[in-house]
């Protein structure tokens, strides 16, 4: 194999060069869709995929570009696992060469032109939204992969094949930038159009995109009834809030029933259970009654076995709605509450005798 070697990056030559601002505004105007691209369970592009593939593989090595084979996979766990068992048929890993030298490079040039200060001020205002997010789901995604090896040796396996992955539509937090700019354009148009995917010498692995993929409000893997990311060929990640479940537990936590909350004994997955089927839910459905009523609304408790209790407000909005009914509220408070007063007091920050409002909104 010839040194690899790279044309330089493929500016806009008919505009001149953005200044930091310009790259800013540019990729600001695009962040949104690039997001959208980002979590998109949408079918790929196959057509455009491939010929992204070749258009990459062009630029990388000129006329001595080989023809490599596309090899379709449903999963970035099947694809990894075809990596392990098909070396021979792959050839040599060309992520270097596809994707880090053209992100390094076009970096590089990037603090140049612009200098250290407006370089990082640039990278953060384009990159930094999504970038921990993606990061966030690319390391659970590897560990979900990772997590499906039958033993030690399968598993270093796994994790040596993913090292060769370039993201796809994961990389889709730094590519609003280098699109602005002008570079890496084969990269973008690759992530538009596919998941996950792996360039060799002699073949290029494609995966399709999730079937699903779902967050909370801090961009967290989370979904109760059923997985949060999931493939077509069954390869799937259970998560509450970020935290990984089992799928057996994942499932258990789509049916909670109060009689089911009560007889976990795994605290941690107690606390999930509680979470998803809301703690006003299973008060009032376990039997429970208020312990406590003031003006500030009634303190309702329950003590769990080996754990602390669940220990909740209700307050009545003040506030009528169109249709002259008053909303009911229930707020978790600390487990050692002992009034509703109080309760209140502490989701603004204050001690029972220091809260007086002056009117309930």
């Amino acid at each position: 194999m010839e040194t690899p070697t790279m044309p330089k990056p493929d500016h806009h030559s008919a505009q001149p060069a953005l200044t930091a601002d310009g790259l800013v505004a540019v990729a600001a105007a695009t962040a949104q869709t690039w997001r959208e691209t980002a979590l998109s369970t949408d079918a790929v592009d196959r057509e455009a995929a491939e010929a992204a593939v070749r258009q990459l593989y062009a630029a990388a090595f000129g006329s001595a570009s080989p023809t490599p084979e596309i090899i379709w996979c449903r999963s970035p766990l099947e694809a990894a696992r075809l990596v392990t068992t098909s070396r021979d048929r792959l050839g040599a890993p060309m992520r270097d060469r596809i994707r880090d030298l053209p992100w390094s490079q076009g970096r590089a040039e990037l603090a140049e032109r612009l200098g250290p200060r407006e370089f990082g001020r640039v990278w953060q205002a384009t990159c930094g939204e999504l970038a921990p997010l993606l990061s966030n789901l690319i390391t659970r995604i590897s560990a979900a992969v990772e997590g499906h090896a039958a033993d030690d040796a399968e598993r270093t396996a796994l994790r040596i094949g993913l090292t060769h992955a370039i993201h796809g539509q994961f990389d889709a937090a730094w590519l609003p930038l280098y699109e602005a700019a002008g570079m890496a354009c084969g990269l973008a148009q690759m992530a538009r159009a596919v998941s996950w995917w792996w360039p060799f010498e002699n073949a290029v692995i494609l995966t399709e995109r999730p079937l699903t993929l779902r967050l909370d409000d801090q961009n967290r893997p989370h979904h109760g009834a059923g997985p949060a990311i999931a493939y077509s060929d069954g390869f799937a990640l259970h998560c509450w809030r970020g935290t990984p479940l089992t799928a057996e537990f994942g499932e258990r936590l789509a049916a909670t029933t109060p009689d089911l909350i009560r007889a976990e004994e795994n605290a941690e997955q107690r606390r999930m259970m509680v979470e998803y089927y809301t703690p006003e839910r299973f008060l009032k459905e376990s039997g429970a009654e208020p312990v406590q009523q003031d003006e500030a609304g009634k303190l309702w408790r329950m003590e769990m076995p080996g754990d602390e209790p669940i220990v909740l407000v209700e307050v009545v909005n003040s506030t009528p709605e169109p249709d002259g009914t008053f909303n009911v509220y229930f707020l978790r408070v600390p487990p050692d509450t002992r009034t509703a007063k109080a309760g209140i007091a502490w989701t603004f920050g204050l001690i029972e005798d220091e809260y007086r409002p002056l009117a309930q909104t």
